[in-house]
């Protein structure tokens, strides 16, 4: 496959930072003030998204954003909450930047974090996209649910990362402060050139939330790019701050997605018998969720498989799933085999074991559980 080449001026690139926020002023202007404190780098310019606000949280951020006087800043608004997918494809449509930063605003970024992403891309065009170490902001020695230190798929489509294999979230000890290639970067912070995302053609707006990075992370694999975890820049991440306002919701999406995600990255032949034991898993799903009485969340995986037939005809009349020639295992980053198994039954909890290393220090492990962040 010819590798097309990401081209940069002669002088530092300039960066956009994107931000998106709904109903969250006051987490936002955190992020904002961790940006002034943090980004050394120049020239950067930085577009706030109002997804769906109150008018009175709307007007908090109007009216704070005059003060950041150190970077250009545009404000965008959406009259409705639009999802991670769309919002974050229309502020690219008006990025100036060679590099965007797509930057959730529960992220607090620390000093210097940005020359490292910008630096490692500019250095080798293959590399499309890449990744901080996200750690845990509540916890800060531990890493972050959503990012760790890059992101991995199992052969059905599950997601896991260096640092976080389903609940069990590891203490960083530098056990992953190496660059590795990774199979997808966190979109909680995610830098990627501007010109191969819209090569692609951005986010798939069909996930509204959760695992479209997942999506445009293989697809950029598919034209021959690559994607990096730099841990030498450390963000930390407040963590599920607007999604847990509402985990029902949240728990169909992520099922949904994920469906919708395997079926689109597998072509039914020869993969069909993948298919149903991806669909089977969710039946355990179900189980799991009965088991410690959250009623709500079966409801929610019932819900993600019946809109998905729902939806099902605007998805083929779109071409999204294919008879054949299509796989999820784009190349060796993907794990051949099962992280439900290895989890659940085998009691393997850290990306080293499921790589068939064997840590030298003992693993201090917590258990991830749902906490909204609220800002005195």
């Amino acid at each position: 496959m010819e590798h097309k080449k990401i081209t940069y001026r002669e002088s530092k690139p300039l960066v956009t930072i994107i931000i998106l926020s709904a109903d969250d002023a006051s987490i936002t202007l955190e992020c904002l003030e961790a940006l002034e404190r943090g980004t050394r780098y120049l020239p950067v310019e930085i577009l706030v998204v109002d997804n769906g606000s109150s008018q009175k949280q709307r007007a908090l951020l109007k009216k704070e954003l005059k003060q950041f006087g150190r970077f250009p800043v545009r404000y965008l608004r959406n009259q409705m909450n639009l999802g991670y997918a769309k919002a974050n494809n229309q502020a690219a449509a008006q990025a100036q930047g060679e590099i965007l930063i797509f930057l959730n605003n529960d992220v607090i970024v620390t000093p210097g974090w940005l020359e490292p992403l910008v630096e490692f891309m500019k250095a080798r065009p293959r590399v499309a996209c890449c990744q901080p170490k996200l750690r845990s902001k509540v916890q800060k020695q531990y890493f972050d649910y959503a990012g760790g230190a890059g992101g991995f798929l199992d052969m059905f489509g599950y997601p896991f990362t260096r640092g976080r294999v389903f609940d069990s979230i590891e203490r960083d000890f530098g056990q992953y402060d190496t660059i590795r290639e990774i199979t997808w970067a966190s979109g909680s912070c995610m830098a990627i050139a501007n010109t191969v995302f819209r090569e692609v053609g951005g986010f798939d707006e069909y996930f509204f939330s959760y695992m479209e990075e997942i999506d445009l992370c293989l697809r950029l694999k598919r034209e021959g790019y690559r994607i990096f975890c730099v841990p030498e820049t450390v963000v930390y991440h407040y963590g599920a701050y607007t999604s847990n306002r509402d985990l029902n919701w949240k728990i169909f999406l992520n099922h949904r997605n994920n469906l919708y995600f395997v079926f689109k990255h597998y072509s039914i032949w020869p993969y069909f018998p993948f298919l149903l034991a991806r669909v089977l898993f969710d039946v355990f799903s179900i189980v799991y969720y009965l088991t410690e009485l959250r009623f709500g969340f079966v409801v929610s995986v019932v819900h993600a498989h019946l809109s998905l037939l729902r939806d099902l005809p605007s998805i083929l009349r779109r071409k999204v799933f294919t008879l054949s020639g299509k796989t999820l295992l784009v190349d060796d980053t993907v794990y051949r085999g099962s992280i439900v198994v290895a989890y659940f039954l085998l009691g393997w909890r850290n990306f080293d074991k499921l790589r068939g290393k064997s840590g030298k220090k003992r693993r201090f492990y917590k258990r991830y559980v749902d906490v909204t962040y609220f800002r005195e």
